[in-house]
């Protein structure tokens, strides 16, 4: 049996350690897969708002010519953009005067000093092949365009879509931002500005270290450049995605240890169980071996040591074998009693009682049987209880005769109305019960270890018994104290 435990044991052992490792696996690939979830999230959002600036950027960075002069002719228009405005900076800004730039696109159509919708004069040549006080309108991104209502409808126009250098990372950091709410992600990050392997430009909000980095997919970089995304994930923000997944297998793990450490618990009350049936068999069969062996006894002193037919030592024969049966229909009553406390089959009779005068017979009674010392105490005149007298009766003898057995030489009942209950203790002066076994004394065929020690013999049953019937008549049995033990009955008054 203990071989068969033990495997039992290890097998259970072996079972929740393999589910404990599994859970760890699968959640730490879970983990890894919502990492990889998580990093694909920033790539995509990060490629989005790069798109999206460029997008904006190539908007913003078209400059369209035209004229409204219909009768201008497309030749001379063309000349007047590309040969006389770009090349030779002959172009007038608002202004009949004539004015030198630089350079069209760095300085006249820049952000700061270009307007939406500009008009370019150009004043007399002295090339007479080109017309005289002539005007061009230019338009700058594609909003202007709309607000004109598109340049379709003017013959002569021309649309440069101009590219530059410049990134302006602050724009690129809006942009993002407004991709990771929207994808409800939190991350602190910078970008490294690179060209040809080098660092051009570095920007960022904070001056943290950021381990990852994500090359951006985006085609609109020239080769050899790149804006490299440094970033910092959280842990943190990995658990809280990992919700639900990681309480489901937090949840499932517990079943799954609970049920087999449950499995655990009921292997070894079932092995105590089986320990202590087997030790109250054993108890029980010497027991009932010695009322058979004495009416085995008297009947053969009848037979073989009663020639004469001795009328005396016949009744002394005959009653020595009717108290041993007696004591033997005792033994199987309680054993039965026993078996069905449990169950609705026990039969209680309820009828008034008085406890007074039914623990007063008690105490007498084990007056004559023992030489200890025993006294009982009450300020009550009458106690009235509806009960069984029976099993009650019963209840009380267990407790006083356990107290004789296992107790000190001093035994004190007491009985007192209290806060509409009725108390009775039982109490003596022993050595008391030892506190790993408070909470066993109750249970069925549960006997207190004693060693080697057979002084003193017992079922295991009485405390069971005596619990089982007081909770039947609505009451509680409880140990209240192990040094001096004192055994407590609750029972409701007026029930």
């Amino acid at each position: 049996m203990n071989i068969n435990v033990k495997k039992i044991f290890l097998f259970i052992s072996i079972v929740i350690l393999s589910t404990i490792c599994l859970q760890v696996y699968w959640n730490y690939k879970n983990y890894i897969t919502n990492k990889n979830r998580l990093f694909n999230e920033i790539q995509i959002a990060y490629d989005k708002a790069l798109e999206i600036y460029f997008t904006e950027q190539s908007k913003k960075d078209v400059i369209s010519f035209f004229s409204t002069d219909k009768d201008l002719k497309s030749k001379d228009f063309i000349n007047l953009v590309l040969k006389d405005s770009l090349f030779k900076n002959e172009i007038r800004m608002n202004s009949p005067k004539r004015r030198e730039t630089d350079s069209l696109f760095l300085e006249s159509f820049s952000d700061d000093n270009v307007k939406i919708d500009t008009k370019i004069f150009f004043a007399d040549t002295k090339q007479d092949s080109h017309p005289k006080n002539k005007s061009i309108r230019v338009l700058k991104g594609m909003t202007a365009q709309k607000q004109i209502g598109g340049l379709e409808q003017f013959p002569n126009r021309i649309v440069i879509n101009m590219s530059s250098d410049t990134i302006r990372y602050k724009s690129v950091d809006s942009i993002f931002k407004s991709e990771l709410n929207r994808k409800k992600i939190g991350l602190d990050y910078g970008f490294e500005h690179r060209k040809k392997d080098s660092l051009f430009y570095y920007f960022s909000t904070n001056k943290e270290i950021f381990s990852e980095k994500i090359t951006p997919k985006s085609s609109f970089f020239k080769p050899d450049e790149t804006l490299q995304l440094d970033f910092k994930y959280s842990n943190l923000q990995l658990f809280q995605r990992m919700g639900m997944e990681l309480v489901l297998s937090f949840i499932f793990l517990l079943a799954v240890i609970g049920c087999l450490f449950f499995m655990l618990y009921i292997i070894n009350k079932q092995k105590k169980m089986d320990e202590i049936k087997n030790d109250f068999i054993n108890n029980i069969t010497h027991e009932f071996k010695t009322p058979i062996t004495t009416i085995a006894t008297a009947l053969e002193g009848m037979s073989n040591f009663n020639p004469t037919n001795d009328l005396e030592k016949n009744k002394k024969y005959i009653s020595i074998s009717k108290n041993q049966l007696i004591k033997l229909e005792s033994m199987v009553e309680k054993i039965l009693e026993t078996a069905i406390l449990p169950t609705e089959d026990l039969n209680v009779s309820y009828e008034e009682i008085d406890f007074i005068p039914l623990l007063n017979g008690i105490i007498e009674k084990y007056k004559t049987i023992t030489n200890k010392e025993l006294s009982f105490i009450t300020t009550e005149n009458k106690v009235y209880f509806l009960g069984d007298p029976f099993y009650l009766e019963n209840v009380f003898s267990n407790l006083i005769d356990n107290a004789i057995k296992y107790g000190g030489d001093t035994i004190t009942i007491k009985c007192i109305k209290e806060h509409n209950n009725i108390i009775i203790d039982v109490e003596d002066n022993g050595n008391g019960i030892p506190k790993a076994e408070e909470k066993t004394i109750f249970e069925k065929f549960y006997r207190i270890p004693t060693g080697n020690l057979h002084d003193v013999k017992g079922y295991g049953i009485g405390l069971y018994y005596s619990k089982e019937i007081i909770h039947k008549h609505s009451g509680t049995l409880a140990l209240i104290s192990t040094n001096p033990t004192i055994f407590r009955i609750t029972l409701p008054y007026g029930y």
